[in-house]
């Protein structure tokens, strides 16, 4: 009876863990394809599923390009994935179907802990729509050995910051290296465009949201400022037009400058570079200014599981989670939360002239790229800002060719809005 006893309590044991495997929920998650973060990525849901094992995870890998009609396809079916990593560019176009977070925690306080130049980008109206777990900023680097054989130096802090016209003429000095056969690797995007604008201090989007390009006259000097570089053949046709990715020409060796982030970083450093190369302060025109940006994880109300979703991106917005996953990143991307100490490590030089940007630049820039509308239109407005850089049309025409496609998407929303 002993004997028939203890193997009744092995067997009701073991029943009872395969019952509670058996229940555990898995929740559906789509990530990014980055080299430099997605396993980092999927090793802190490993760990929140160490910490609750009855929460598991179904992990998809797609590229960011491939994102926006899986998502789409995915929203008309009614299989909303659980969670979702998304850019700077994306989150706000799946703000009507986000989980609100504010529905689960205190909206306030949770803000409270994020950057004021980031929080545009979580909040839509009253919902708080995902949570922001790196954070970036446009940057300019150079190649110092370039630099120095053409005796140019670069600003030393921010009292020595150039203007666009001697940003240019910096550039012309060092082209006439015969060993320098690119001034500027610049990225062919409608966001490391928007540098310009910002700095002229301009925006794409009204701070009502109604009108498009509401400033005609700093859309046309950013306008005529970059197609005076491309011009001057200082940004290579590689790049405007061509599309190549700018941190590839960049490490070339041949381009003096590269106009790209901080995101470049991690790979230049571990994976070598054939020179030195530093950072340097962004130009400014009439203001300083830097796009900010990041990646961020959000959920959808009518997930499966969002109630868990929910507890998991939680849990991920605490400090001390944000702060293990930047730094297992070794600290190559920056924090968007408040007095918050990262140990960017390596990093940190390198950094110094992009957080210097970042503080100077007005909170507005983060409202203004939030907008939907400036991600809707962005292949639209991409092809005219190739129009105008390489001298097809008008900086004046292009302003008028770019309103209307940013007024017909706002009259869209609109429609959309009143149904």
């Amino acid at each position: 009876m002993k004997r028939l006893g203890a193997a009744f309590l092995v067997a009701l044991v073991v029943v009872q863990i395969l019952a509670g495997i058996s229940s555990a929920k898995t929740l559906s998650v789509i990530l990014l394809s980055n080299a430099s973060t997605q396993n980092v990525i999927q090793g802190m849901l490993k760990e929140y599923h160490q910490q609750h094992p009855d929460i598991d995870f179904e992990i998809s890998i797609i590229p960011d390009s491939k994102l926006l009609a899986k998502l789409n396809t995915l929203v008309t079916a009614g299989q909303f994935p659980d969670i979702v990593e998304v850019t700077t560019a994306k989150i706000q176009n799946y703000a009507y179907p986000a989980l609100d977070l504010a529905k689960y925690t205190d909206r306030n306080e949770f803000l409270s802990r994020y950057l004021p130049g980031y929080q545009p980008f979580i909040v839509s109206g009253d919902k708080v729509i995902g949570v922001q777990i790196e954070a970036t900023a446009n940057g300019l680097f150079y190649n110092k050995d370039l630099f120095a054989k053409a005796g140019v130096t670069v600003p030393q802090n921010e009292n020595e910051i150039w203007t666009w016209e001697q940003f240019k003429e910096v550039v012309q000095k060092v082209m006439k290296l015969p060993e320098c056969r690119m001034g500027v690797a610049w990225d062919c995007s409608v966001q490391r465009f928007s540098n310009l604008i910002y700095q002229a201090n301009g925006r794409w989007v009204s701070a009502d949201g109604k009108t498009f390009l509401p400033d005609s006259q700093p859309a046309e000097n950013a306008l005529n400022f970059f197609r005076g570089l491309v011009a001057a053949k200082l940004i290579p046709t590689s790049s405007w037009p061509g599309k190549t990715d700018g941190g590839m020409l960049f490490k070339t060796g041949v381009a003096a400058m590269l106009w790209s982030g901080n995101w470049q970083l991690r790979g230049f450093i571990s994976g070598g570079m054939p020179f030195s190369f530093g950072t340097t302060y962004f130009p400014k025109g009439a203001i300083r200014a830097t796009c900010p940006g990041g990646e961020f994880l959000m959920g959808f109300e009518r997930s499966a599981n969002h109630d868990d979703a929910a507890q998991v991106l939680l849990w991920w917005a605490q400090p001390a989670t944000t702060k293990e996953y930047l730094e297992k990143l070794g600290g190559s991307l920056l924090t968007p939360m408040r007095n918050q100490e990262i140990n960017y490590g390596k990093y940190t030089g390198y950094l110094q002239p992009m957080l210097s940007d970042l503080a100077a630049t007005p909170t507005w820039v983060s409202e203004d790229l939030a907008r939907p509308v400036v991600n809707l239109t962005q292949d639209d407005v991409l092809d005219q800002l190739i129009l105008c850089a390489t001298g097809r049309v008008s900086a004046q025409q292009a302003v008028v060719d770019l309103r209307n496609i940013g007024t017909a998407e706002l009259d869209r929303e609109k429609q959309e809005v009143s149904k």
